[in-house]
């Protein structure tokens, strides 16, 4: 079976409203085994709207519509999937008692109200379990129209109480199950990932895509199955090939974050850490200390911004900052051995560099960034020259000094760290 999520509102297109009502419709759609070919979006104008039903209809055998579905005249969702399949309604007399009793006392109810207990004759009504507007279900020549209300709040519960269960059925007999696994990978760049790996995207079952994102690289591996253990028996192998291919800049996987890698890894090796931090302005510590018990391995963070500070608080020398500036391995060392010392901490890392837009030159241009790491009388450091504007440049300098610090706490005797 084939899907289309059409969500209507003239507030998404404008940016106002975040669509998370048809990222919910997408996963319970994963979890059923049905496709999903294409999501639109569409304004409140009704001759547009028939337009992009009747597209959808043309290459999916099941339309999820979201929105319009209220009580004003600009709510024309069902109106106009009714129009496209040529369907009539008819009136829910359940439904519509329940409304004349909840509107029982109030005067100057529009005629419009009433048609929240219309439902198709090619189908039947969806009950709302939180609001006042039945969902609908066409059903018409092979295809299924589901229109759905836009508030989460009454979406959700209509979709877990009557469309899951209605689509279960339906699809019985079919692969039910579609399930993903992401290998989330820092310190290896897309191009480089794709050209270890291209033979295994090109597989139908399972799949492998890549996703860019910001200072990191997700590969998705997507089964189709029977049950759950079997899409995990088909991703099983493709994980290992990848991870062979790969190494060890693979970190983790699905929901688990960088921050919460390298806490996890201090806490296995009783290590702590400390920051000090220029261009990314407290971002290294604000990571760290979003994840649960990160005080066990971590204690001291200083955003050293002006070079008097790194002075003052980290000892590093003024006249090293003059001769090579700020921006250098030579005063990312110095800063990392400062807070290192300052915080009697296991390891000290530091980032300086030149987040943009002005301050670069052509010997350092925007994006130009040191990292330092200090442990036990050793000190190293790193160059970056990262992309983008201000605040990529400085998300992008605390991935990348995450992942040399999650680097050392894996193989310190790497020739790296000698």
């Amino acid at each position: 079976m084939k899907a289309e999520i059409i969500s209507v509102g003239t507030e998404l297109l404008l940016g106002d409203i975040v669509d998370t009502d048809a990222v919910f419709l997408a996963q319970m759609l994963s979890r059923l085994g049905i496709s999903l070919h294409f999501r639109s979006t569409v304004g409140d104008n009704p001759e547009r709207l028939k337009e992009t039903l009747r597209l959808a209809f043309s290459r999916a055998d099941l339309v999820l519509t979201i929105g319009g579905l209220g009580p004003t005249l600009d709510d024309l969702t069902k109106e106009a999937v009714a129009e496209v399949l040529e369907v009539e309604f008819t009136e829910d007399a359940s439904h519509r008692g329940w409304l004349e009793e909840r509107m029982q006392g109030r005067e100057n109810i529009p005629d419009s109200f009433w048609k929240q207990a219309l439902v198709p004759k090619a189908g039947r009504g969806l009950p709302n379990p939180t609001g006042t507007a039945l969902g609908a279900l066409f059903e018409v020549a092979g295809k299924t129209a589901i229109c759905l209300p836009g508030p989460p709040n009454e979406l959700i519960p209509m979709s877990e109480q009557s469309v899951e269960p209605y689509l279960r059925e339906k699809t019985t007999g079919s692969p039910a199950i579609i399930q993903s696994k992401t290998l989330r990978i820092a310190g290896m760049g897309e191009s480089e990932i794709e050209a270890r790996v291209k033979d295994l995207m090109v597989s139908g079952n399972p799949t492998v895509a890549p996703y860019a994102k910001t200072g990191e690289v997700h590969l998705r591996i997507t089964a189709r199955a029977d049950t759950r253990d079997a899409a995990y028996s088909l991703i099983e192998p493709v994980e290992s090939a990848l991870r062979e291919r790969l190494g060890d800049v693979v970190y983790g996987v699905d929901g688990e974050t960088l921050e919460s890698t390298v806490v996890g890894l201090l806490k296995l090796l009783g290590q702590t850490v400390a920051f000090a931090e220029s261009c990314t302005g407290g971002l290294l510590a604000k990571r760290i200390t979003d994840v649960p018990d990160a005080s066990q391995v971590f204690g001291l963070g200083l955003v050293t911004y002006s070079n008097e500070a790194k002075t003052e608080f980290l000892g590093v020398p003024t006249e090293l900052i003059r001769q090579v500036g700020a921006v250098s391995p030579e005063v990312a060392k110095a800063m990392a051995v400062g807070i290192l010392d300052a915080s009697k901490a296991n390891i000290g890392i530091s980032v300086t560099g030149i987040a943009g837009p002005g301050g670069g030159s052509a010997a350092k241009p925007v994006g130009t960034v040191h990292i330092g790491l200090a442990w036990e009388g050793n000190v190293i450091s790193e160059h970056h020259h990262l992309l983008g504007g201000r605040t990529d440049i400085a998300v992008r300098a605390s991935q990348n000094a995450l992942a040399l610090l999650r680097r050392f706490l894996m193989n310190p005797d790497d020739a790296q760290f000698r």
